[in-house]
């Protein structure tokens, strides 16, 4: 596998850098492709490790950071990695190795409200939000799970997303069988008795460790004992602040401070006494391990994440929760001067023989294996709204079941989102409240442009018109032939259509490299009007029809079902308009056949209207015309099929309509349909003689009349009916739309050298 390592700093003596150069020099001995990506490198160059140091841009550390995480982003979009692996918190991970503690839970409790106003507090926040909020897939490595109840609750992170690593010793850590050179060598060098009491303090960042706790602990230490005690600070950080507090505390003869690190902690182990770590907040700790294994007794905190294995192994002091710095005196003056030391040393070295305390580094790379074999090519779909009554949505949720059950992950991003989320799927809800509709959609188009390709996505799809997209469906009419032709010019003086109208030049124009599935031949004239978009970016994908759609064995008992809801006698008839957007699914000339019929007809008569809009425009006109009692609308039903059966007649008098899925349904599900030329799929209804098309231009006295035929007209109706359902079952092509959507983004992941799942690719279609 190829993999991408990236960390803020590298310097020799810190943790978790010296976990990442571990894990970058496994992955380079099982034959695997390591780069790391750095702001600063501090130490030897590794001769055998590819590592690329990206400008520091900022003039403060959080936006230093910022800015490394957006470099990073284009810098392995140029590569084929398998994995990007942080050793640092930023968006756009596959995997973040957990050594730092949950900066929102500290923010909460440990910090005014005035630092959560701070731009650094925002950056912090932002970049653990990315890799540990529900939307994310990043996978994590723990060092210890005490932090994993504290992202659970902050985050909502799915537990299967946490993984634990053991502790990762080096065997130049466990104690040799002779500690005693070290012991001489160490005093000799420092001018102390072989009696005096060498304690360590051992790691970077002072302040974190709780320099300041263990300084006033060796100054809290009896005379007699103080005088013959020698602290050694060891660690990465600046020491000023606690040089200082050792003079004012009378220790400063006391401690040697070693602020740039050493090389020979394996020296300094082997000669220590004592260990003493009173960490404010440690992730892991794995000094604590290092001693126990060297055979020192320890002191520590029992908010440190490897204080568990000094309790497992009785091998020191855990001092419980709340801190006391009185405990924390009283804990070192035991562990120097107490009877169980030589137990406490025996039991440490003895832990020894678990082999689990060393496996941090191939268990990680392990699970980097693991991740890089399960890792799925990744799709990006946006659409503003997603409900389970839309046509478009429908379509949408198809072709994406289509591309998980190829073996692609699915990201999506909307405005809202309505009804249960397939598994598998990751939804994105953009934030834009109490906003206009179309600076929603401003919002929206800025959010995904700016955010989805963190996730490095195979192809970004579209179900609405935004820029940037790879692909677009379709399946809307132009939106700039509606605002030329439909429209007053005062109307194109607005906002919404200046953004609706460059929102589309963005995918349609011929200086755009979108890739457009369009659901009907006729879509083609008015884009290529308006835009002059190229013949070959242009496909026309077949209907996409569910199969629960096409009449089924029981449907009598469906019909039955329906209108008994709707309380209608044998002779009583249901004509229905299914589609949201009222306007242009001409529900107004619907309303204007419902007061039209005559009275024979118009008494026995309902229209029910089904789909997600605005009624009450609609509500008035049906009072005014006087057929309001015959008037249901539903905002949104999940029976469909069973509709379908129990109508006798359907209209869709639309003023526009790019396809009309709901036309096809009808005409295969047995139930006549009357419908307007304009309609992308009204030829299905000729083609299956299951109904009628009205010509343009459109005329209301027209569809008056052919609605009253067919209505007054059982034996038209039967034979439509019978012609609808044998069209059904035999154009197996009505049903292929998604298969055909999943083709055509291959085709162009294909084009753009992208790989495509194994299952999808062996398949035979």
């Amino acid at each position: 596998m190829r993999v991408a390592l990236s960390i803020f700093k590298y310097f020799p003596y810190g943790g978790i850098q010296r976990d990442m150069l571990k894990v970058a020099r496994e992955c380079l001995r099982r034959g695997h492709q390591v780069k790391v990506f750095s702001l600063r490198w501090e130490g030897p160059a590794e001769p055998d490790l590819d590592v690329e140091l990206l400008p520091v841009v900022g003039i403060n550390r959080h936006s230093q950071y910022d800015h490394f995480a957006v470099a990073l982003h284009e810098a392995v979009a140029d590569d084929e990695f398998d994995l990007l692996v942080g050793f640092n918190k930023m968006p756009g991970l596959d995997v973040y190795y957990a050594g730092d503690s949950c900066y929102l839970e500290k923010s909460l409790t440990q910090r005014s409200a005035l630092y959560r106003l701070l731009p650094r507090f925002r950056s912090f926040v932002a970049a653990e939000h990315s890799v540990f909020s529900s939307d994310s897939a990043t996978q994590i490595l723990t060092l210890s799970n005490g932090e994993v109840p504290r992202y659970r609750h902050l985050y909502r992170t799915q537990p299967d997303r946490f993984h634990e690593l053991p502790p990762g010793i080096e065997r130049d850590r466990v104690a040799p069988a002779d500690v005693a050179p070290y012991r001489e060598s160490v005093r000799t060098e420092h001018g102390l008795a072989e009696h005096d009491n060498v304690v360590l303090f051992l790691g970077s960042g002072f302040i974190k460790k709780g320099l300041d706790r263990a300084l006033l602990a060796l100054a809290a230490l009896p005379a007699h004992v103080r005088t013959c005690t020698h602290l050694f600070v060891i660690g990465r950080d600046k020491a000023d602040a606690f040089e200082r507090l050792a003079m004012r505390l009378g220790v400063s003869n006391r401690v040697t401070f070693y602020s740039e690190g050493r090389d020979d902690i394996p020296r300094f182990l082997f000669a220590a006494d004592a260990l003493i770590h009173p960490a404010y907040d440690e992730t892991a700790g794995m000094v604590i391990v290092e001693a126990m294994l060297a055979g020192v007794p320890a002191v520590v905190t029992k908010n440190c994440g490897y204080a568990s294995y000094l309790e497992k192994y009785r091998a020191g002091i855990v001092l419980e929760n709340p801190f006391s710095q009185t405990v924390l005196n009283e804990a070192l003056h035991e562990l120097l001067s107490s009877g169980d030391r030589e137990c406490w040393r025996r039991n440490g070295i003895a832990a020894g023989e678990d082999e689990q305390l060393f496996r941090l580094v191939p268990r990680t790379v392990d699970l980097l294996e693991r991740f890089a074999g399960e890792k799925r090519p990744l799709l990006v779909f946006a659409l503003f709204r997603y409900f389970p009554f839309g046509g478009l949505q429908r379509d949408f949720m198809r072709i994406a079941m289509a591309c998980r059950q190829a073996g692609y992950e699915i990201v999506v991003y909307c405005l809202s989102w309505q009804g249960d989320v397939p598994e598998g799927f990751r939804v994105i809800r953009v934030p834009a409240e109490i906003m206009r509709n179309h600076v929603k959609y401003q919002r929206f188009a800025e959010h995904v442009a700016a955010e989805a390709g963190w996730h490095h996505p195979a192809a970004v799809i579209g179900f609405n018109k935004i820029p940037g997209l790879d692909l677009y469906y379709a399946a809307d009419s132009c939106f700039e032939q509606k605002a030329q032709e439909m429209r007053t010019p005062l109307y194109r003086l607005f906002g919404r259509y200046r953004l609706m109208s460059r929102f589309e030049k963005a995918v349609f124009d011929q200086h755009s490299a979108t890739r457009i599935m369009l659901i009907t031949q006729h879509q083609r004239a008015p884009f290529q009007k308006y835009y002059q978009t190229q013949d070959e970016r242009m496909i026309v994908v077949p209907p996409g029809i569910s199969a629960d759609r096409a009449r089924p064995q029981h449907w009598q008992e469906l019909r039955a079902g329906v209108r008994s809801e709707f309380e209608l006698s044998d002779d009583e008839l249901l004509m229905v308009l299914i589609g949201s957007g009222f306007i242009t699914k001409g529900l107004d000339r619907a309303l204007q056949v419902l007061a039209s019929l005559p009275e024979e007809l118009a008494t026995r008569t309902r229209l029910l209207v089904i789909g997600q809009d605005n009624p009450g425009q609609f509500q008035r006109l049906a009072a005014s015309l006087g057929v309001a009692e015959r008037l249901i609308i539903n905002k949104g039903r999940d029976d469909i099929p069973a509709i379908l059966q129990g109508a006798d007649l359907m209209v869709h008098p639309a003023y526009m309509e790019s396809g009309g899925m709901v036309l096809i349904e009808a005409v295969i599900a047995g139930l006549p349909v009357i419908a307007t030329s304009v309609c992308g799929f009204a030829h299905f209804i000729k083609d299956a003689d299951a109904g009628v098309v009205l010509a343009e231009p459109f005329e209301q006295s027209e569809l008056n009349e052919q609605v009253a035929i067919a209505l007054g007209d059982d034996a038209c109706r039967q034979r439509w009916s019978a012609n609808g359902v044998r069209f059904g079952r035999t154009r197996q092509d009505l049903y292929d739309m998604p298969r055909h959507a999943l083709e055509c983004i291959e085709t162009f992941l294909a084009e753009r050298g992208a790989r495509v799942p194994v299952e999808s690719a062996g398949e035979q279609r």
